[in-house]
Formats: C-alpha cells, sequence, structure tokens
C-alpha cells in the first residue's frame, strides 16, 4: 500500500481483529519490546538524514527533523507495525498443532505438515527452555538480574546448556516420530477433522486474491 492512509486503515482492521481475539495487552505488551526501538530510530535516521528532507518540522538549535523524513519513517513504522500486528495476530490466537493438521488434511505432505508447526513452535519452546534454565541458574546462585554488562555476562553460561538441551529435544523428538511410523508411506486417518465452514473458505479466496491485485495496482502506478 503507497500511502500512510491505505496503511493506517489496515492497521486499524488488524487491531479491531487482536481486540475482538481478545490479545490486544499481550500485543501491546510486545509492541513496547519490539516496535518503539524501531519506530524511534526510523523517526531520528529519516527525519535527519534522508536525503529528500527539505522542509523543517521541529528544530531545536543546530538540529532538525525534516518533514519529509518523517513522513517516509511513519509510512516504512506503520507497515512494520502491520505485519507485526499480522503475525501476532495468528501466533496469538491459532494453534501451530491445528494448522498444520488443517494444511494436512487439506493436502499437504505430512512431512511439510510437520516443518510448518515445528517452524511455529522454535521461538516460543527456545524461550521457554531459556527461562527453565535461567531459574535453574539463578536458583544456584549466578546473577541474572541487574545493569546491562551483568546481563550479558549472564547469557553466556546460558547458551551451551541451552544449545544441548535444544539438540536433545531435537532426538527425541525424531525418535517419537519414528516410533509412530511418520515416516512410512501409508494412507493417514486424522484424529479429529478441523471445521472449515464457507465464510473461512470465501475469507482466505478473497485474501489470496488480493495479494496479486495489489501487486497489479502497484505496477499500474496506483497511488
Amino acid at each position: 500500500m503507497p500511502a500512510l492512509a491505505w496503511v493506517a486503515a489496515l492497521l486499524a482492521v488488524l487491531l479491531t481483529l487482536v481486540a475482538s481475539a481478545g490479545v490486544l495487552r499481550r500485543l501491546l505488551a510486545v509492541a513496547v519490546v519490539v516496535l518503539l526501538p524501531v519506530v524511534v530510530l526510523l523517526l531520528a535516521v529519516q527525519g535527519f538524514v534522508n536525503p529528500a528532507n527539505r522542509t523543517v518540522a521541529i528544530a531545536a538549535g543546530p538540529v532538525a527533523l525534516y518533514r519529509e523524513g518523517l513522513a517516509i519513517a511513519a509510512l516504512a513504522a506503520a507497515r512494520i507495525a502491520c505485519l507485526v500486528t499480522a503475525t501476532f495476530l495468528l501466533s496469538f490466537t491459532t494453534r501451530p498443532a491445528d494448522l498444520a493438521e488443517a494444511l494436512v488434511q487439506r493436502g499437504l505432505s505430512p512431512r511439510m505438515g510437520y516443518v510448518v508447526q515445528s517452524a511455529l513452535q522454535v521461538i516460543p519452546q527456545t524461550l521457554e527452555t531459556a527461562d527453565r534454565i535461567r531459574d535453574a541458574q539463578a536458583a544456584r546462585g549466578l546473577e541474572v538480574e541487574g545493569s546491562l554488562l551483568r546481563r550479558a555476562r549472564a547469557y553466556l553460561p546460558l547458551l551451551l546448556p541451552l544449545v544441548l538441551s535444544s539438540l536433545v529435544a531435537t532426538q527425541e523428538r525424531a525418535m517419537a516420530l519414528e516410533v509412530r511410523g511418520f515416516g512410512r508411506r501409508v494412507p493417514r486417518v486424522s484424529r479429529r477433522v478441523l471445521p472449515d465452514g464457507r465464510g473461512q473458505r470465501a475469507l482466505r479466496w478473497a485474501m489470496a486474491l488480493a495479494v496479486p491485485a495489489a501487486v497489479g495496482l502497484r505496477l499500474a502506478g496506483w497511488r
């Protein structure tokens, strides 16, 4: 979307969906950590040194923020906010196992379904494992809180057990899949069939068609 008004409208739709799903507070907590530093950096860099800067918006002595750079930064920040909001809307409201099972029931290879499920679960599982290791190290007297330098030093003893536990978990998962006959090429029967109504199918087709339509409009010079 080329204009800030269109991106803001899309962001408003996404936030409405997040609020209706009941995860707006969780998204705001993540946005403060993820989006706020990016937005501040964009405003500073684009507002100060963008080559298109001509009109001064805010001046403080020899330092000035320019309107053109701020507009570019606002558009980029809004686009990033849309991407982050859509990603977290999916992760907060959709169980990876349900998504992978639904894709397999629609014809996706079980191996690819497992790849999708693993990709969606790897970050939450890694963070959970890191929290357990950090709590265990704190219980043994390791200082994990305090200044930035102290917390950085505490991450070094965290890396080795985190990597080893990830390797062990991968091996255990592979053994569990093999025991359950994951690699056998036989017809599969789902334990449960996820509902898929006409409204969901129509919405999926509409979103799939919206992507090439948006690309075509941009190539045609949509502003």
